[in-house]
């Protein structure tokens, strides 16, 4: 039936037509109005004026031919006032030529995922065509469908969450949509009466209808103004989900590396975004920077060693952070950079000999500061540096003895130690420090440092802790980020591990740091570099603590539950001879085992086998390619699809031309009634197919609907059909099936 609508809808006055698409054309405005309050767009009249003559050309029913010329016509009125006549006043260069290389750059910057290469000439050209689709849809609600409700409620949603979250004040938007929706609704409520329920259309009929629905709605109107109003049932939410951020941690952030950590707490969004990635022969840590004073919300940077000290990156710059055995050989660490913090990571612990970045022909300086351990390239001031790209690390990665580090105790400390490191705000809940020795006392094997140090560290990897992202609070006003994760949420992730690791130990008297960096990340055997490659992700930040032994120098652990430990620890120095002669055996007889002979060509053929790791590896270099592709291949099917039919009653015309079935003729005619229920002429349910072939005739002005179904009831109930049949209606039903195509 939704044929007969849009019939009577071209029957009515011309006026009328384009009353009812005014009102839908209000609606549509309601979508506009915000968007330049909201965002940074300006310029909104070209929009507006835009969709106003789409909803013209819609209800007067403008032929596509004429439609599609007079669109891009407009369009690239607007785009040349909006982006290009002042480059061409300044430039002796054709706009259309610009026009058309910021639309070809944005198409293949869309198909690589390059969005914010998006030129804002291409992008208020997509936005154009999303007015223009939106037009679309609304004249085929209102002239083919004639159902509006969804639209309608939709728009309410959008203005109500508009109103709620942001800036805009909907309160006349409401209003404008209860009058321009209800008039609406009404319009189409009575064209569905004229076409479906028989009611036969007057003037009158229409007069009395629209005077009693512009009544009804005025007095909604007005008793909804006069009405009082009581007080808001529901707190603002806005206020709400702020003050529930502050206080559980719902202000949810994205994972990844940051330098303000003066407020710890809250959710986090993982983030799969590369950093970098590795090429190392050494599983590490990957270091960046530590910290020294806590203030019982977060951490700030050393208040008393601001030293810096700055070196070429092609000499040898010895920066380390441990003093033990240095016998271990010298790795060298291939760094890849795809987003580029400002800092060089590094592997931790640090023994680094020496640094390149962006390769060996123009060195750079590079800054050190002592007071953060943080390496950046120098920068003079005013001079922007240049991006950093790759980073060559030759360094050496220690072995720890704990035999050596159950050799310290606490009295063996230098004071120069105990002041920075041993921070602790005076805020500090006495219960921590309580807890701190109620846990050395019962679980320390010895009064050693490591042993205390491990008693800490197995406490917070214990089953009373859980690790999450999510449900993480924030410290309420005056109580202590650590005291809350230890004594009441329980979870949380590394910050909360690693701070209360810190703040523990130094409860005792140890000297800790707070460090943070990235883990080692996800490793792969790369065949191409032959060698191991790890990738590090945002979701790859971490913090860890660092703590000082006299004999050894800086020791890293890890407290957070579900992380390993990088850092490697033996018993003696002679397990360490031992392991390597047995990992020497074990290389060698891998080595052995794993020797691919040389293939016989016996035979003459190739190799065809699959290889998966070379899928993966293509995938891994051209997944933008393939995704683009992809993206294409949906697009163009979709728009095959979108326009079937076009198309699609041509190739059944051509199929049953060459089918020799006996049945052709009874199999063609349910095809037709398939492709006109496509066309929107539809078979309600218990009509007959004498009475719905009056109706396709009577909507299409022929008599053919009628001949093919008095035909096919023949066949039907006869049982009889034949070629001679189908050669005698053949261009009645191919007249038939081709006026779907409209």
């Amino acid at each position: 039936m939704e044929g007969a609508g849009e019939t009577m809808i071209n029957q009515m006055h011309a006026g009328i037509r384009l009353l009812l698409f005014f009102f839908t054309f209000l609606l549509f405005l309601e979508w506009l109005r915000p968007v330049e309050e909201v965002t940074d767009t300006s310029n909104m009249g070209y929009f507006i004026v835009y969709a106003a003559l789409l909803v013209v050309l819609y209800a007067f029913k403008v032929s596509w031919k004429w439609t599609v010329p007079v669109s891009f016509f407009y369009m690239s009125i607007c785009l040349y006032m909006l982006h290009y006549r002042a480059l061409t006043m300044m430039e002796d260069e054709s706009w259309l030529r610009l026009l058309f290389v910021d639309l070809a750059d944005g198409i293949r910057d869309s198909f690589t995922a390059d969005l914010d290469g998006l030129t804002p000439g291409f992008r208020t050209f997509l936005f154009l065509l999303i007015i223009w689709m939106l037009c679309y849809l609304l004249h085929y609600w209102v002239m083919v469908k004639q159902r509006l409700f969804l639209f309608l409620f939709l728009t309410f949603l959008y203005v109500t969450v508009l109103d709620t979250f942001t800036p805009y004040d909907g309160d006349g938007a409401i209003v404008r949509l209860v009058i321009c929706g209800f008039a609406v609704l009404g319009a189409l409520a009575l064209i569905r009466l004229f076409t479906q329920h028989g009611l036969p259309y007057s003037i009158k009929k229409m007069g009395i209808w629209v005077s009693a629905l512009a009544g009804m709605i005025t007095l909604g109107v007005l008793v909804g103004f006069a009405a009082p109003k009581p007080q808001a049932i529901w707190p603002d939410p806005v206020a709400f989900i702020k003050s529930t951020s502050e206080k559980y941690g719902s202000d949810r952030k994205r994972i990844g590396y940051g330098v303000n950590d003066q407020k710890l707490g809250g959710d986090f969004i993982g983030d799969n975004s590369v950093v970098f990635t590795a090429k190392s022969p050494v599983r590490t840590n990957w270091k960046v920077e530590h910290k020294t004073v806590y203030t019982g919300k977060g951490w700030l940077s050393s208040r008393s060693n601001t030293a810096e000290a700055i070196y070429y990156d092609d000499e040898n710059i010895g920066l380390y952070d441990y003093i033990g055995e240095l016998e271990n050989n010298e790795s060298i660490a291939e760094l890849d950079v795809e987003i580029d913090h400002g800092h060089i990571p590094y592997p931790d612990p640090m023994y680094i000999q020496s640094i390149s970045v962006n390769g060996d022909e123009d060195p750079q300086e590079l800054l050190y500061s002592e007071g953060t351990s943080r390496i950046t390239p120098y920068e003079e001031e005013g001079v922007e540096g240049e991006r950093i790209e790759e980073i060559s690390i030759a360094f050496m990665s220690p072995t720890f003895y704990l035999d050596a580090l159950r050799a310290n105790g606490r009295e063996d400390y230098d004071e120069s130690y105990l002041g920075e490191y041993t921070q602790l705000p005076s805020s500090l809940p006495e219960r921590v420090r309580d807890l701190a020795f109620e846990i050395v006392s019962e679980n320390a094997e010895s009064d050693s440092v490591y042993d205390q140090v491990k008693a800490i560290e197995e406490y917070l990897r214990g089953e009373k802790f859980t690790y999450s992202q999510a449900g993480v609070a924030y410290p309420a006003e005056g109580q202590d980020y650590v005291d809350q994760f230890l004594f009441e949420t329980n979870i949380g992730y590394c910050d909360n591990f690693s701070t209360s690791m810190v703040v523990l130990l130094r409860s005792l008297g140890i000297p800790t740091r707070w460090v943070k960096g990235y883990t080692a990340g996800l490793s792969t055997y790369d065949s191409a570099v032959g060698g191991t490659v790890y990738e590090v992700t945002n979701n790859n930040a971490h913090s860890w603590p660092e703590v000082f032994f006299p004999n050894t120098g800086w020791v890293p652990f890890e407290p957070t539950k579900g992380f390993n430990p990088e850092a490697r620890f033996l018993e003696t120095f002679e397990q360490q001879e031992q392991e390597q002669n047995e990992t020497e055996e074990t290389e060698r007889q891998e080595e052995e085992r794993t020797t691919v002979p040389e293939r016989s060509d016996e035979g003459g053929g190739t190799d065809k086998s699959f290889d998966l790791a070379s899928m993966v590896d293509f995938l891994k270099e051209s997944w933008k390619a393939v995704a683009g592709s992809v993206l294409a291949l949906g697009i163009l099917t979709a728009i095959i699809y979108r326009f079937r039919g076009k198309w699609v009653p041509r190739l059944w015309v051509i199929y049953y031309k060459r089918s020799k079935s006996d049945e052709r003729f009874s199999k063609a005619y349910l095809r037709l009634l398939a492709e006109l229920a496509r066309f929107g002429i539809k078979r309600q349910e218990g009509q007959t197919l004498r009475e719905y072939a009056r109706y396709v005739d009577q909507f299409f002005g022929t008599v053919e609907m009628k001949i093919l179904t008095a035909e096919y009831e023949r066949i039907l109930y006869s049982g009889a059909g034949s070629m001679a049949e189908w050669q005698e209606y053949e261009k009645t039903w191919e007249k038939m099936i081709l006026k779907t195509i409209a």
